[in-house]
């Protein structure tokens, strides 16, 4: 039976191993045999047993996967595998297609290697999600070990504990999670009227005009707000910083790394859309980074122009020692670098790319930001 602690520590020595070698993976078979199958171990399936993990497993001839995980003959979970490096949001339509094929299939796991995206079908029955409920980066693990919240959703996963129902549990919880936080902070940087009018309602403030709680209300929301997610941090930090000397190092480091990581993701969209300003070269492109947006994962945000999918400019995950990591489409491909002016280029060929693809502004957007 695989413990928290024994993936955990596997997790990190698997990691380690994997990001000491990915440059020698430069094609798919390499990358199969030195990355994933590890990985698969690590998780405790058996991939020297053909009954168990099985290699290029096929619907039709148009339609397979790198790996399909079998219980009784049939695949259960199906592994789509590219090269080291290789951009992987491209890819999710091929192992989408087989997922879709073959109704006992429940989880797929699209990597490079080094990067795992975990899917399921919370949203449509047999049909898998558009987005991944579960990102696992280990060259950022490597750096900065594995977090709580990705060690508990990814021991569903393990052959020990994996169930169709159970993964769809876990799956649903991350998805809830990330929504929960992408509408806090939103909450949290400007308070929409109707979380103005509750939390008002919460403290016996009533009947207030709309103009009114623009003006002076959601202010002082938004403030109050910052201030009851910060405040309760630092005291707790203060507190354990007094407290058990054996138990404050891993306490404190890992809060810190929560708070810095989604801080920072955001100080990080904020400066791409003030860094878009800087590199547009005409009113069209200027216009268009109002519609600049971001999603954000367990591990990593999405930067995308209009739509998620289409619009996808690139990846962001942030590094533990400084150096942070931008998942470009390709051909740019992935850019780790410790000085974000290094990105300019790339971002401005994508950005520019999106625009001309999807289209600037509409006129009535227009109208809408002039008012």
């Amino acid at each position: 039976m695989t413990t928290s602690n024994e993936l955990r520590a596997g997790l990190l020595a698997v990691a380690k191993r994997s990001v000491s070698i990915m440059t020698a993976c430069n094609n798919e078979e390499s990358t199969k045999l030195y990355l994933v199958l590890p990985f698969l171990g690590l998780l405790g399936y058996d991939y020297a047993n053909p009954y168990e993990v099985y290699p290029d497993h096929a619907v039709s001839p148009d339609c397979k996967t790198s790996f399909a995980i079998l219980r009784d003959g049939m695949p259960v979970i199906a592994i789509e595998a590219r090269k080291a490096g290789a951009d992987l949001f491209d890819e999710r339509h091929k192992i989408g297609r087989y997922f879709n094929s073959i109704a006992d299939v429940k989880l797929a796991i699209l990597t490079n290697g080094t990067l795992f995206e975990f899917f399921v079908d919370s949203a449509v029955p047999n049909t898998m999600d558009e987005e991944p409920f579960l990102t696992i980066d280990l060259e950022t693990i490597a750096r900065a070990g594995v977090a709580d919240e990705v060690l508990e959703a990814l021991i569903a996963a393990t052959k020990d504990h994996y169930d169709p129902e159970t993964i769809a549990e876990a799956a649903h919880v991350q998805l809830v999670k990330k929504r929960l936080r992408s509408a806090f902070v939103d909450e949290a940087k400007g308070p929409s009227e109707d979380f103005c009018r509750f939390a008002l309602t919460r403290i016996g403030v009533t009947n207030v005009r709309k103009d009114v709680i623009a003006r002076y209300y959601a202010p002082l929301i938004k403030n109050a707000f910052e201030e009851s997610l910060v405040v309760p941090v630092v005291e707790r930090l203060k507190a354990q910083a007094t407290g058990d000397a054996r138990s404050s190092p891993m306490a404190l480091h890992q809060i810190s790394q929560r708070i810095a990581t989604t801080e920072h993701q955001l100080e990080m969209f904020n400066y791409v859309r003030r860094r878009l300003a800087f590199l547009a070269d005409d009113e069209t492109t200027f216009d268009a980074i109002e519609n600049v947006r971001y999603t954000d994962y367990v591990g990593r945000i999405c930067v995308f122009y209009d739509r998620e999918r289409k619009g996808r400019i690139f990846d962001y995950i942030e590094g533990a020692d400084g150096y942070d990591k931008y998942i470009f489409p390709d051909p740019i491909g992935e850019i780790v670098s410790n000085n974000v002016l290094e990105i300019d280029t790339a971002l401005k060929t994508v950005f520019a790319a999106r625009v001309r693809e999807l289209g600037g502004l509409s006129q009535h957007q227009k109208l809408a930001k002039i008012a």
